[in-house]
């Protein structure tokens, strides 16, 4: 997408809790790579805990998710005081995450 000077690109991301994480974040960084010159936006359900984004807990995707922010220089949209994304019968969860380039 076209906004203002430069190109912007949507990515939309799924990573089951039972899948390698590190494979859908290679994909990212793959991606981000491939782009240098362009913004990009991120929406992801990673299925990962954080207490950034609302979760009392972190969880062991987190690591990785957290280097592929810090290598990237990526903004993290999420709020940890937002309502949950995710409510079934007494569950609920924040799995759903935000990101952008400046």
């Amino acid at each position: 997408m076209q906004t203002g000077q430069q190109p912007t690109t949507f990515i939309s991301v799924y990573s089951s809790p039972y899948s390698d994480i590190q494979e859908t974040l290679l994909e990212i960084q793959e991606i981000i790579s491939s782009l240098p010159r362009e913004k990009i936006f991120i929406g992801a359900d990673l299925n990962d805990h954080n207490t950034l984004w609302g979760y009392s807990d972190v969880d062991s995707r987190e690591t990785a998710n957290e280097e592929l922010i810090l290598a990237n220089n990526l903004f993290i949209n999420s709020s940890s005081d937002a309502p949950p994304t995710f409510t079934r019968n007494s569950s609920k969860g924040w799995p759903d995450l935000s990101l952008c380039t400046q």
